[in-house]
């Protein structure tokens, strides 16, 4: 399986090297694109789009994937899904500690459009979930820990569209080291 690790914000693809290596010991190709600038500044689309040519320059156009998108990432792999076509290639889409209902970490006064995008009842956050019929035939989960600190309230992180799993970890950054949910991952996998 190809799988595509997507990394939050203020983060590069360089932070998902750890759960890179345990999907590739177990024969999975892996690829964690970087998403620049990486405060977001320019919005979930403009990372969207990154994400979309990169992975077509690394796959091609039709190559099946499995999506893992952490926090920031995993909304903006939910904007490539859903508004950019990435569905119909896509097998499995796991979200961590994502913020699909938004964090109030999201007002902090940085001048950044996707961390606006990330406040709860955003524009960008309201149209993603009235499409979520674009994402017939994906499998999607989310997991999460409600000990995470940034995603606030935790329990926005749980997609009423998904799979949920809960798990007891502490802090946002610690869900993408996780024995248990690279575990979970590898178990829930589907090739097509």
């Amino acid at each position: 399986m190809k799988i595509v690790l997507v990394h939050g914000i203020f983060n590069t693809g360089r932070v998902l090297r750890w759960m890179k290596c345990q999907f590739e010991a177990q024969g999975h190709e892996c690829f964690t694109p970087t998403l620049t600038p990486f405060d977001g500044r320019h919005g979930i689309e403009y990372a969207s789009a990154s994400l979309k040519r990169q992975i077509e320059e690394r796959f091609g156009e039709k190559e099946p994937i499995t999506l893992v998108g952490f926090s920031m990432g995993g909304i903006v792999g939910r904007h490539y899904l859903q508004m950019l076509g990435g569905a119909c290639r896509t097998v499995n889409f796991f979200t961590l500690s994502t913020p699909h209902r938004g964090s109030f970490w999201a007002y902090l006064p940085y001048p950044s459009k996707g961390m606006k995008q990330l406040r709860p009842d955003s524009a960008l956050l309201r149209s993603l979930d009235a499409d979520e019929v674009s994402l017939q035939g994906v499998k999607v989960f989310s997991y999460w820990t409600p000990i995470d600190f940034t995603i606030i309230p935790s329990s926005s992180s749980y997609w009423r569209l998904a799979e949920n799993k809960k798990f007891f970890i502490v802090l946002h950054l610690s869900v993408i080291f996780s024995r248990r949910i690279v575990t979970e991952i590898l178990g829930n996998l589907r090739s097509e």
